[in-house]
């Protein structure tokens, strides 16, 4: 194998601006449609077989050396529609990386295994019996290998953290370290607006490289619209260069392969289905929509904390990760002031200022909270002029869930010596002790199907185009193959069966892996030359 030369810094992409014809023709063995981590695993793992590998980027290529380490920026430049991507009712604000290297460029580095026994519900209920415990262990094995994932270790537990792990201690609840894949962190705190060392292990870092070091091409600013079919079988695809500051079409390019894989997202990948034509038979394209939804408690503590300071997220609150419990999730971590904005602001006018002027004082526990893959994503209109749409509201149980786990989390700050909690609604229900927490949180109401009630945000969509044997129940077999057209897979968080417990990242890693090394390990069925 012959390596291709990689310049000292940055990746070599084509941009738009490096395009002049107004039709551009692709043709490659594999068509790889997005560069986050699911699609930079395939990838790679096509072009180290010595496949020829184009990837197909909707978002911009912004290397670390432009990262400004300032959240408002980032959004505007890194995050799918510009940080403001949200459902039809507005309340929840779904966070996705739009750049080379996808969300995984922007998230907050958490790696967990998926529990053994969501795995066994995917094999049991799902069909999935190839997704054994020790099968998956394999390709997390190397994925974690791959990406230095660790659990963090004493210095990577910042002062935020520490709080946290007060307040359990005080309550008697079971708290971990939470593992992340980051290699000598350099304790900066931005990690979700791009970590400039590179010490995060994202797929710009890691898969992308190795990729174009086995002779893969990206493409940025490059929008999929349509997966093209020759008799039954997935051909390449087409769509649209896109230039990134006027949103003016530069060209329009029609990629040949022998086999595509879609990893645009849970979000983007059901999309580009529904506007193929593809997914009538089973009708689940978008369906099972899973967020795991999440909001912010904060801690106000009478001295300093400076909770952004050091790794963003240090530990994880387990004690009610459980069936009984709802399957309650909680993580230390207090991202810049910007984060806040972005959830909707604590007060106005004077009474804002003056919480922005304590901020140095507060610590945070974002609490996540199980949902039942009740959303559906779809295109919305005409296929040139429509738009995406996302379904999704709270349901009753997952909102009094939040209810419950709103006064564990305040449990814990007043444990650790908080001195007023602030709880995430619209109503900036507030509690200065554990005696007011119950009321204050209760008055929290439901309201109209839910929304308007919590300041919600998601960091892993899922489940749109889920994985599973039965062709009218899911839409790619065990194997990552779209049930309806040969050659065509799917590699990102959209197939996972069902929601899942814990966070997605690693196992999306390891579906990809799975996935891939099938398609490698069987080439003669899916390549003919």
């Amino acid at each position: 194998m012959i390596y291709k030369e990689m310049p000292q810094e940055g990746l070599p992409v084509t941009r738009a601006a490096d395009i002049s014809s107004k039709e551009l023709r692709l043709d490659a063995d594999v068509i790889v449609v997005g560069s986050g981590s699911g699609g930079a695993i395939a990838a790679y793992e096509l072009a180290r077989a010595g496949r020829k590998v184009i990837i197909l980027e909707a978002g911009s290529y912004i290397p670390s050396a432009d990262f400004k380490e300032d959240l408002a920026d980032s959004m505007q430049r890194m995050f799918q529609d510009y940080g403001l991507q949200t459902n039809a009712t507005g309340d929840l604000i779904l966070l996705q990386g739009a750049m080379v290297g996808g969300s995984s460029v922007v998230d907050g580095t958490i790696c967990e295994r998926m529990p053994k026994e969501v795995l066994e519900k995917w094999q049991k209920e799902n069909g999935l019996e190839n997704l054994t415990q020790e099968d998956m262990n394999a390709h997390y094995d190397k994925i974690e290998k791959r990406l230095s994932v660790h659990p963090n270790e004493a210095y990577e537990i910042n002062d935020n953290a520490n709080i946290v792990i007060s307040g359990c201690e005080g309550m008697g609840w079971s708290w971990k370290p939470v593992s992340r894949n980051t290699r000598q962190c350099a304790l900066t705190g931005h990690c979700i607006a791009g970590c400039a060392s590179d010490r995060k292990q994202s797929a710009m870092v890691t898969h992308l490289p190795w990729a174009i070091a086995h002779g893969a091409e990206i493409y940025t600013n490059a929008r999929v619209d349509f997966v093209n079919i020759r008799n039954g079988r997935a051909s390449g695809v087409e769509g649209r260069i896109i230039d990134p500051d006027t949103k003016q079409e530069v060209s329009r390019f029609y990629a040949d392969a022998q086999l595509v894989v879609l990893a645009a997202g849970a979000v983007q990948t059901p999309l580009i289905l529904q506007k193929s034509g593809i997914g009538g038979q089973s009708g689940m394209v978008g369906r099972n929509l899973s967020v795991h939804p999440s909001v912010t408690v904060l801690g106000k503590f009478p001295e300093p904390i400076y909770g952004w300071r050091g790794a963003l997220t240090g530990v994880k609150v387990d004690q009610f990760n459980n069936e009984e419990n709802g399957h309650i999730l909680m993580t230390s971590g207090l991202a810049a002031p910007m984060q806040l904005i972005s959830q909707g602001e604590l007060g106005e006018g004077e009474a804002h200022v003056t919480f922005m002027q304590n901020y140095k004082h507060y610590a945070a526990l974002n609490v996540f909270v199980h949902d039942h893959g009740q959303g559906y994503v779809h295109w919305d209109g005409d296929v040139d002029t429509g738009e995406k749409r996302v379904d999704w509201n709270l349901s009753r149980d997952e909102f009094l869930h939040f209810r419950e786990a709103l006064k564990h989390a305040g449990r814990i700050m007043f444990a650790a010596g908080a001195e007023k909690v602030h709880l995430p609604a619209y109503n900036l229900a507030a509690a200065s002790n554990v005696f007011e927490l119950d009321k204050s949180v209760d008055q929290i109401e439901f309201g109209a199907i839910g929304f308007y009630t919590l300041r919600m945000l998601a960091y892993e969509p899922q489940g749109t185009c889920r994985m599973g044997r039965d062709p009218f129940t899911s839409v790619v077999n065990p194997w990552g193959e779209c049930h309806e057209v040969k050659g065509l897979f799917v590699t990102d968080a959209s197939i996972l069966p069902s929601e899942t417990t814990t966070w997605a990242h690693l196992t999306v890693c390891a579906l990809s892996s799975y996935i891939v090394d099938n398609i490698v390990l069987k080439s003669p069925s899916y390549f003919w030359s």
